[in-house]
């Protein structure tokens, strides 16, 4: 049964908000003995057995063909590829420049399409973009840690690397896995990725205080099983380039939340941010609607 565009724009809006709560979770986590490669490596582990029994499930005797795995493999290695590199550079720079070099990752999902698609986008779509990125970047910190080239470069690879993470599951629908069964090897490929590199880097631990734990085990499952579903079953809809744009989203949600349960401040600049992100987003939805109505 084909499902509406509609509903494939709001699973990725509450993808948004799933994504933009977790690091509440994770920061509340670190305080009691996590880290960022360490919290990578639960939320790719943590869930694996929820995710082996809901593909049982729901596709039951599907066998996957050698292709499909390798395409899930490829997009664990890259979607937990790009979550190290972003938790890495906050050891560098502050996690203000950091997360706002990352969301630039729509501009390179939206420039890949133009440059090997010829992809047009209409001038209000373009306008849509660049208020919402131009609201994204007004989130700016300046700080003394903020001129790092090692932790800039670091932020922004992870908006390179998950842009094509994105690229590829728009790639992916053309012959899906079943959702659980894909969610499956691209955790199972992440925990992979991230043993090697906590091992290596020492990064690893269970010493974590009980509510340590708890903030870890709900935000790996709030990211595997609702985020990550959500979001991928709408790219499956929408297609990456506008899939990428409707997730700015995400820092908005992270503020509001960050407000709300971190008791962080709301300046000025946080309010014009926010507001030029949803003008742009609501752009972007009316150029999408006028489009497919023509």
């Amino acid at each position: 049964m084909k499902r509406s565009r509609g509903l494939g724009i709001a699973e990725v809006f509450l993808s948004a908000v799933v994504f933009g709560f977790t690091p509440v979770l994770a920061n509340l986590s670190y305080a009691g003995g996590n880290n960022g490669v360490n919290m990578a490596l639960l939320r790719a582990m943590l869930p694996l057995p929820l995710l082996l029994l809901l593909s049982h499930l729901t596709s039951p005797g599907y066998r996957a063909t050698g292709r499909q795995l390798q395409r899930g493999a490829v997009l664990g290695l890259l979607n937990f590829g790009c979550t190290l590199m972003l938790y890495s550079s906050y050891s560098y720079i502050p996690v203000g420049i950091a997360t706002t070099l990352h969301f630039l990752y729509p501009l390179f999902v939206v420039l890949y399409r133009v440059l090997r698609f010829r992809y047009r986008p209409s001038a209000m779509k373009w306008t849509g973009l660049a208020i919402s990125l131009a609201g994204a970047l007004l989130l700016v910190e300046t700080g003394d840690g903020g001129r790092s080239p090692f932790g800039t470069a670091l932020a922004l690879g992870s908006g390179v690397v998950f842009a094509a993470y994105i690229i590829l599951l728009d790639r992916e629908a053309g012959n899906p896995l079943p959702l659980y069964r894909l969610m499956t090897a691209t955790s199972a490929a992440g925990a992979v990725l991230c043993l090697l590199v906590g091992g290596i880097g020492g990064k690893l631990t269970l010493a974590l205080t009980p509510q340590a734990w708890l903030f870890a085990i709900a935000a790996a499952l709030m990211v595997s099983i609702g985020g990550s579903a959500l979001f991928q079953a709408g790219v499956r809809i929408v297609g990456d380039a506008d899939a990428a744009v409707y997730s700015l989203l995400e820092p908005l949600t992270s503020i509001v939340f960050g407000l709300i349960l971190l008791g962080e401040t709301f300046t000025l600049r946080k309010g014009v941010s926010c507001g030029m992100i949803l003008l742009g987003l609501l752009l972007t939805a009316l150029a999408d609607r006028k489009l497919h109505k023509e």
